[in-house]
């Protein structure tokens, strides 16, 4: 009998113990909750450990926390604090929080104040909070005129 309710005391103390969360995945959940991220699938992660050197491509939703030298596109995008980009971005939706050396094509792109952005953007929506570092021209474009592709194609063919 004293047994039995040392037990059910346990297993009541256990039920109503939760897992702290950890600020980090917290922050990422706001990135994609609401109209940024549609809940059909999760987002790709690309942790601090990865280095990848060539080009990634993604459908879906995607988070950088590593190291890419190459090209990037995705539709949904975010560059952590911890990431470095060094080549091209490009997202439908993008927000910068680390540090990219290349040209960024976006039409919504917002730079975070822990942003350091050394290239051109071409935006059809741009936000920057207080703090971003921003080295390079910005440039507006329509959708119903000129596109990012465009500027891709015209911009990579004289520089080589």
């Amino acid at each position: 009998m004293i047994f039995n309710s040392w037990k059910n005391r346990k297993a009541n103390s256990e039920k109503t113990k939760s897992l702290p969360k950890q600020p980090h995945q917290e922050e990422s959940a706001g990135i994609f909750s609401g109209s940024e991220f549609d809940g059909n699938s999760s987002p790709s992660l690309l942790g601090k450990e990865i280095k990848v050197i060539g080009k990634i491509t993604s459908k879906g939703a995607l988070r950088l926390d590593g190291v890419l030298e190459g090209e990037i596109k995705a539709s949904k995008l975010v560059i952590e604090k911890s990431a470095k980009v060094v080549g091209s971005v490009t997202s439908e939706d993008l927000v910068i929080r680390g540090r990219i050396i290349g040209p960024v094509f976006g039409k919504k792109v917002r730079f975070g104040s822990s942003a350091r952005v050394e290239g051109d953007t071409f935006h059809e929506t741009i936000a920057i909070e207080d703090g971003a570092y921003y080295e390079g021209s910005i440039r507006r474009y329509s959708s119903n005129s000129d596109t990012p592709k465009d500027f891709i194609k015209d911009n990579l063919v004289k520089s080589r």
